[in-house]
């Protein structure tokens, strides 16, 4: 990295987006970023990206990340139901995570600056917690409507970010500038083009997969410097996307985790020089 006197140094802004278990990979990308000096200015987050991105704007070490997930998410207790007319699942786990290795804190005072991107369902426009509280930010990024219930921020409803941008390239973008450095980290594979069979979850699954592709992408070519393509070598279908599931896995967690780590690492060299050239 360039270290002359008096040089502006580039800002570097980070999107994360969902994808589940899958985002322990974004935890990868930024250990392989601090060991090679990669300076990170600020993480726009959606979905469960939001939750990884909490603990790591909190400096939260890996190994307590993985501990905590492994215990409070057994393999079969994780899925607490809620009784709602509202939604089948609870966040209570997920929120505790959060409380336990982040304390009750507001995204202000954060060690990282984060902004959060949620859905509000009262207007139906997307909206970026900057402040406020960390805990009920990151589960209205995360809560994807009739799976999780909306999360009452105020007077209104908020609900999964996803549903409008699922990788927020363009929050970055706007943040640091068109001289900064907008990293994107995308855990689409390839969506398998066999269909085995039809029934409703694998409808379920493509209809929600398809249009949230085509969008993150426009999104990401328009406004990243670097796309990180953690799973580009892998293909999606039903039965393996089940493993966004496995948040209570240690060997799923350590395999993302280590699969964003060697994306990474095969991108680094284009980084640095990046950041070797002065800001304007």
């Amino acid at each position: 990295m360039n270290n002359r006197k008096n040089s502006k140094r580039k800002k570097v802004s980070l999107a994360f987006g969902g994808g589940g278990a899958k985002s322990f990979a974004h935890i990868g990308v930024v250990n392989v970023l601090k060991e090679n000096d990669i300076p990170i200015d600020l993480i726009a987050t959606c979905s469960a990206g939001s939750l990884i991105g909490a603990l790591i704007a909190s400096d939260v070490l890996n190994q307590a990340i993985i501990k905590k997930f492994s215990e409070v998410l057994k393999r079969v207790t994780w899925f607490r139901p809620t009784i709602s007319k509202k939604a089948i699942l609870s966040q209570r786990n997920f929120n505790n995570i959060i409380v336990d290795l982040c304390g009750d804190v507001n995204i202000e005072d954060l060690k990282l600056p984060m902004e959060i991107v949620t859905t509000n369902l009262n207007t139906g426009k997307l909206c970026m917690f900057t402040n406020g509280n960390l805990k009920d930010a990151v589960a209205a990024s995360s809560a994807f409507p009739g799976i999780y219930k909306p999360v009452k921020i105020g007077s209104d409803y908020f609900v999964d970010g996803g549903l409008l941008n699922s990788i927020p390239a363009d929050i970055c973008r706007e943040a640091v500038g068109e001289d900064g450095i907008v990293i994107s980290i995308t855990l689409d594979g390839h969506l398998s083009n066999k269909i085995d069979r039809i029934n409703i979850f694998s409808l379920f699954y493509r209809a929600i997969y398809i249009p949230l592709i085509h969008s993150r992408k426009k999104i990401i070519k328009v406004n990243s410097d670097v796309v990180i393509k953690v799973f580009d070598h892998h293909e999606f279908n039903f039965h393996n996307w089940k493993e966004i599931f496995r948040f209570y896995s240690i060997s799923k967690m350590e395999h993302f985790i280590k699969l964003g780590e060697e994306a990474t690492r095969n991108q680094i060299g284009e980084i640095k020089k990046m950041l070797e050239q002065e800001a304007i």
